[in-house]
């Protein structure tokens, strides 16, 4: 019995919204036509695709449903790519070019149901389909440039072409944006306590206590926005007079902006490695903290995807092995060369740096496309966030000073008082120790296991190989 052909299905819509109008092509619509199709043709659908809010112009490696649908094709998992309209599959005659020739190389046909089959096979179909796409990626282009021309005369008169607008603003008449005078008093609040130290979880508080709503990753967010100056940045258009600023203190705005950031006040711990930031999973790299009931430190992650696989470890026994370690490598401190406090400083304000410009590029990549609200973007940026954080934790460890004045373990243990030992020691670790990695214990089945392994602890030192 001959088997059914295979098709994989690819739906697309550039920018849903509310749209309702008799151009809209709404994902259900299409996929509900494509599978009527297939079943006409006695064929079967394996597996479908949908691309919410991507536009056409995309190259291929951002469009991932169409991607994968020509994976399967070249996998031998499906033989047809079908669409219910051909300005579905691509609006760039180059990507569409690039498509049609993976898939027939790979033995397999595209259809558009309003169209037909889309190949390269003779030069009749070539330039029928080449014109085609040329007209659709014109039609898109000039869309493009009448949007982009609308935006940056919009955004040069002081209006903000989307609709996220910070707390403490409004839309004017006009369309640029006003100050809420009540809100906008919390928002200074908030700035001038954040200057003071006051953690994100405070901060966070009293913004819900007068009526704004933000998740933690909202308020750093808030607390990072440039439209508190009065400025409008909206992918490569910028206005910095755009409108009245509720942050009249640039210094201000600046040290907010410099602030090492704390998630939260934490309790006072007297474990050695505790809030020192160099002990971490080795299943996700989160930082570890400690459990002051079981006496364990344990994977800290508390992401949206947590952490499969949690490392855990004996506080006393990690304890004992950093000391020694730590013992060990001070011996032969001059002879590693162990870099000094000002090359640490110098590598943790690059650190920040690269954190910071990863941010913005990948702040001002998402905002041209127009998906800087989507749940997964938003995971990204909270995911970059913490990796700044993280690299400001790292260089307030290293605190001002260009020398170390940090002594050596023998002259710790000759500190009488048990708290001046513990901060001293947590100044050597801190001023030698890059990271304690601690990987799950596990059978050689796989199982977790309870029995200590000291191999399963990786400590790297700073400016050393393991």
């Amino acid at each position: 019995m001959q088997k059914k052909p295979r098709d994989v299905v690819v739906v697309r819509v550039s920018e849903q919204g509310d749209r309702e109008d008799e151009n809209f092509h709404s994902p259900n619509a299409q996929l509900a036509r494509a599978k009527s199709w297939s079943e006409d043709q006695g064929n079967r659908v394996v597996d479908a695709f949908e691309e919410i809010d991507v536009s056409g112009k995309l190259p291929l490696a951002k469009r991932p449903g169409l991607l994968k649908a020509i994976e399967m094709v070249e996998a031998g998992e499906a033989d047809h790519i079908v669409v219910a309209y051909f300005d579905r599959l691509v609006r760039s005659l180059k990507v569409q070019l690039e498509v049609i020739e993976r898939v027939e190389h790979a033995g397999g046909e595209i259809y558009a149901i309003d169209h037909g089959r889309l190949t390269n096979g003779t030069a009749a179909t070539r330039m029928s389909n080449n014109m085609m796409g040329a007209a659709f990626q014109y039609y898109a282009e000039v869309t493009g440039e009448k949007v982009a021309a609308a935006q940056e005369r919009v955004v040069a008169r002081g209006v903000l072409p989307n609709s996220r607008i910070s707390p403490g603003y409004v839309r004017g008449e006009d369309g640029v944006l006003v100050v809420e005078r009540p809100k906008a008093r919390i928002v200074v609040q908030a700035f001038k306590r954040r200057d003071r130290g006051a953690s994100l979880v405070e901060i966070q508080a009293l913004l819900a206590e007068n009526g704004i709503e933000r998740s933690i990753s909202g308020v750093a967010s808030m607390l990072r926005s440039r439209m508190y100056l009065g400025e409008i940045h909206f992918g490569e258009l910028h206005n910095t007079r755009a409108h009245e600023p509720i942050i009249n203190d640039r210094a201000l705005f600046e040290r907010v902006q410099r602030r090492t950031v704390s998630r939260g006040r934490q309790a006072k711990s007297e474990r050695l490695l505790a809030r020192l930031g160099v002990l971490r999973c080795g299943t996700c790299g989160s930082r570890m903290v400690i459990n002051s009931y079981s006496g364990n430190y344990r994977c800290g992650d508390t992401s949206a995807n947590p952490c499969q696989r949690r490392a855990a470890v004996k506080a006393d026994r990690v304890e004992e092995m950093v000391l020694d370690a730590v013992r060990a490598y001070s011996a032969t401190a001059d002879a590693h060369g162990r870099a000094s406090r000002k090359q640490q400083i110098r590598e943790a304000d690059e650190a920040i740096e690269r954190a910071n410009a990863c941010l913005d590029e990948t702040i001002r990549q998402l905002g041209e496309l127009g998906l800087l609200g989507r749940p997964a973007s938003q995971e990204t940026l909270e995911k970059l966030t913490n990796a700044l954080d993280d690299a400001h934790t790292a260089r307030a460890r290293l605190g001002d000073r260009g020398e170390s004045d940090v002594i050596g373990p023998d002259d710790i243990d000759k500190l009488p008082e048990p708290a001046k030992r513990l901060a001293a020691w947590r100044r050597l670790i801190t001023d030698t120790i890059e990271s304690v990695t601690v990987a799950p214990a596990m059978t050689a089945d796989g199982r977790h296991s309870r029995r200590w392994d000291p191999r399963r602890i990786d400590i790297r030192f700073l400016g050393q190989h393991p």
